[in-house]
């Protein structure tokens, strides 16, 4: 209630009426009257009161007919029943209606004002608890929507959430965690975490952030491995939740990054600084070698001498060139959008002209070439220029690591849906357990008859990204000693 209480008195005596009207005015309310029900009730809805002086017995329609009225219009307004037929059957039956008093005619102002005073606190107390509860009710709608937005935003992070209370009881967690951690067993509120996480590394972190001597640490951050069969690497930051007042532990949030990536990465970058300061110093100090000989005239005055060096400056300088260009393409397919113009493609003609161009590398290993190609193969949707890639550098492989007088066979057969490419050597061969490394970046077979071979390790990397962009895969056997066999296999675009 704000401001003055504002009460009708509805009678159709007009004496109760005004005695009514000039009582409760001089007590400083604002009062309106009515001469019936009807008449009342249209005040009723036009105005907003607070309290409701009726009488039971008038014409037309009744103080009870009223009342039933009233309450459906405002169910909290006080209603005070007046009557000159006072019985206990009217007044259960005016309490029933939603009558708050009853006052027996004839009545005294002290009285009436009693009633009056304790119906108006009643309605200030009544519209009080109705705001509380409102208000009690905003705010868990409020709080309701937080938790909401904060599980929306927890169950939305790539990172994974844990959270544990100080008796090691799961609290929270989000999707992320479950994937990362492969937990498949049944999670819920209040278990312990260590029958949920079996990773004792994990568990150690969570151990070690709960130790008497990490109470000067905000937090710790470690990194732990999890095993096969999805071995990944976890960065895991672990902080302890305490009360503000108390600085009491309350338990602690574990946030759980998978930096595995990061770290394949970073050891690519390792790789990548120890191959080019190992095939880049080589070639240029050789070539710089070469052109202090030539010009402080070490070398003499023999032609022959210095056509000598300069040939082997140029060899240098084509195997560093090789070694950007390599660098080069493997950086444009490992590219989010590399630019490919495919075309259907008869492959025969690039497969014929890319050996032919390589017999020369063979050198005085005095190779021979068998291809077996027919004259016209299926189509396939492939980038020519990525073919021509792909076909030299297997070549160049089987030229590279073969042995005196060996063998390089070429041969291209579609098979039902695939075509398929074979590139085969009678060379040194690869050991069983470095077949599963060939195609990783910067990767280099050692062994002593590698040992004087150059590269860059990303030949056959390129060679698998660019099978597995146009859709097809690849397969390699090899015995030691014996040779290597690749198996290229494109998806067959159109049949001739």
């Amino acid at each position: 209630m704000d401001g003055q209480a504002r009460i009708l008195v509805v009678d159709d005596e007009k004496g109760i009426r005004e005695g009514c009207r000039r009582i409760l005015a001089a007590e400083g309310y604002v009062v309106d009257v009515a001469e019936n029900g009807s008449t009342g009730l249209e005040l009723v809805k036009a105005n907003s009161y607070d309290l409701l002086i009726i009488d039971l017995m008038m014409p037309g329609m009744g103080g009870l007919e009223m009342m039933s009225h009233v309450r459906e219009i405002d169910p909290e307004m006080i209603m005070v029943v007046i009557t000159g037929f006072a019985t206990i059957e009217t007044a259960v039956d005016a309490i029933k209606h939603g009558a708050y008093d009853y006052i027996p005619k004839p009545f005294t102002p002290d009285s009436l004002i009693a009633v009056v005073n304790r119906g108006l606190e009643t309605r200030r107390l009544r519209l009080e608890t109705k705001r509380l509860k409102e208000e009690r009710d905003q705010k868990l709608l409020e709080l309701a929507s937080e938790k909401s937005k904060m599980h929306a935003i927890i169950n939305s992070m790539a990172d994974g959430v844990l959270v544990v209370n100080r008796e090691n009881q799961l609290v929270l967690w989000n999707p992320a965690l479950i994937r990362m951690l492969n937990l498949n067993g049944q999670i819920e509120v209040g278990k312990n975490i260590e029958e949920i996480i079996t990773d004792e590394g994990l568990l150690n972190v969570i151990k070690k952030a709960y130790a008497p001597d990490s109470s000067n640490y905000t937090s710790i951050t470690e990194e732990i491995e999890l095993p096969s069969p999805e071995a990944k690497t976890i960065m895991v930051n672990v902080s302890v939740i305490r009360d503000d007042e108390t600085n009491q532990e309350l338990g602690l949030v574990a946030t759980l990054r998978d930096i595995t990536r990061l770290k394949e990465l970073d050891k690519l970058k390792s790789q990548f600084v120890a191959m080019v300061t190992h095939e880049l110093r080589a070639p240029v100090s050789a070539i710089e070698g070469y052109l202090t000989a030539f010009l402080t005239g070490a070398a003499g005055s023999d032609p022959k001498m210095y056509k000598q060096m300069m040939e082997r400056a140029r060899q240098r300088a084509r195997s560093l060139l090789d070694l950007i260009n390599d660098l080069l393409e493997y950086s444009r397919l490992e590219a989010k959008s590399p630019v490919r113009k495919k075309e259907l493609l008869d492959i025969s003609g690039i497969i014929i002209n890319t050996v032919e161009l390589l017999k020369g590398q063979s050198g005085s290993k005095d190779l021979k070439f068998e291809i077996d190609v027919p004259d016209s193969l299926p189509l396939i949707e492939a980038d020519k220029r990525e073919m021509e890639q792909l076909l030299t550098n297997l070549i160049s492989n089987a030229i590279k690591y073969n042995v005196k007088n060996g063998k390089v066979m070429v041969r291209a057969r579609p098979n039902k849906h695939f075509l398929n490419i074979i590139v085969a050597d009678t060379g040194i061969g690869i050991d069983a357990e470095c077949l599963p490394h060939i195609f990783d970046e910067f990767y280099r077979v050692s062994c002593p008859e590698t040992r004087y071979t150059t590269g860059t390790g990303l030949g056959l990397s390129i060679v698998k990204k660019i099978v597995e962009s146009h859709f097809g895969r690849i397969e390699v056997e090899s015995t030691p000693y014996k040779g290597t066999t690749f198996t290229v296999k494109l998806p067959i675009k159109q049949k001739k």
